[in-house]
């Protein structure tokens, strides 16, 4: 069994909080992802998981045994670095086969992991080159093989595709993927990458200040996020905010924004008692079309505005204009030929919107 469990995990520095009160229980197998902006903890979280950092409080538990006292070398966990942390004057082989060599693994078996990881990361040409001869992609798979070579419960990544070019970027996130299901190890992988979050875990653990916000699959955190940090974290391009109030009649209004709530989110105002309230509404770029290209029978929340600028994506249109007193962004038809400074309406998936408590930021739906 490989899984890992934090229970109550807390760590300062001086007077800075760097992670606070931070639960996770990670299953065997698992693919969990730690997300957040540069400064919210996620990577001193890892380092403590690893043991390169030392909790204050809290306990860690790896496989069936707490780990509190355990150094690095003895917890069988291997960590992928964001700078790969190769040796300039050894070989990739010898840089893979380091570790084991350290251990007193006999050669034969050294020889034998250090060509199968080759093996499987497609670098069985490269071993006899020095680091400086190799592309940051290549290091970084040399840095992939020195961990998998160990054979390890967990493995631990702190933001290694971050040096790449966005191009391989894309592809080593399929490989580290392919590579977990190939490997069938537990994984747990740091990032300030929200694409890379969504696009790779199982579940997702978005941090802010030290702080755990939410966790869940990227679907379930996409589709109801808890609160406004998270609708604006997560979703590119992202989530747009709008203070609006919600008349008697169930309408969200704000300058020129006045749409009738669907029957669920009318569901939600009665319940939450929000009529003639201030909230903070918030619609995802996708969720706007321009109005001709929506069906008749679907043109529910009609907004009125002006372009102020467009970006062709060649898939689709970014298109920003002011909704509600706000600069907005919708995600519009490839097809559309508006452009700066047209007038255009809009077709809003009322169905879709979230709504926010403009004091707590805690989402009512």
């Amino acid at each position: 069994m490989a899984q890992v469990i934090l229970k109550d995990v807390a760590k300062k520095f001086d007077e800075v909080i760097a992670v606070k009160d931070f639960n996770l229980d990670v299953e065997d197998k698992e693919f969990v992802i730690l997300v957040g902006p540069s400064g919210c903890g996620k990577s001193t979280t890892l380092r403590i998981i690893a043991g390169l950092e030392e909790a204050d409080t809290g306990e860690i538990v790896i496989g069936d045994r707490v780990v509190n006292d355990v150094p690095p070398k003895d917890r069988n966990i291997a960590m992928v670095f964001q700078n790969y942390a190769l040796y300039p004057h050894m070989n990739v082989y010898d840089n893979m086969a380091f570790g084991l060599k350290l251990r007193k693994t006999p050669r034969p078996e050294i020889e034998r992991r250090v060509r199968e990881a080759a093996r499987v990361l497609g670098i069985e040409d490269l071993l006899k080159r020095k680091p400086k001869q190799l592309s940051g992609g290549q290091r970084q798979r040399v840095a992939l093989g020195r961990a998998i070579v160990r054979n390890p419960l967990v493995f631990l990544m702190d933001e290694p595709l971050s040096n790449l070019d966005a191009k391989l970027r894309v592809q080593m996130r399929v490989e580290i993927e392919k590579l977990h299901k190939r490997l069938s190890t537990t994984f747990i992988y740091v990032t300030h990458d929200q694409t890379e979050a969504m696009t790779m875990g199982d579940r997702i653990v978005i941090m802010k200040d030290g702080l755990t916000q939410q966790v869940g699959s990227p679907q379930e955190v996409y589709e109801n996020p808890q609160n406004m940090f998270v609708a604006g974290f997560i979703g590119s391009p992202s989530m747009n905010f709008i203070k609006a109030k919600i008349t008697e009649d169930h309408h969200l209004r704000a300058s020129n924004l006045d749409i009738p709530a669907s029957a669920m989110v009318r569901e939600v105002i009665d319940r939450k008692n929000l009529r003639n309230r201030e909230i903070i509404l918030g619609i995802r770029p996708e969720h706007l079309e321009d109005a001709a290209f929506v069906p008749e029978e679907r043109r529910f929340g009609l907004i009125d505005t002006v372009v102020d600028v467009i970006e062709p994506m060649g898939n689709e249109i970014y298109l920003y204009a002011d909704i509600g007193g706000v600069q907005s962004m919708a995600r519009i038809n490839p097809e559309s030929r508006v452009r700066g400074e047209d007038r255009i309406t809009l077709a809003l998936e009322t169905e879709r919107i979230h709504l926010f408590d403009p004091e707590t930021e805690v989402a009512y739906i």
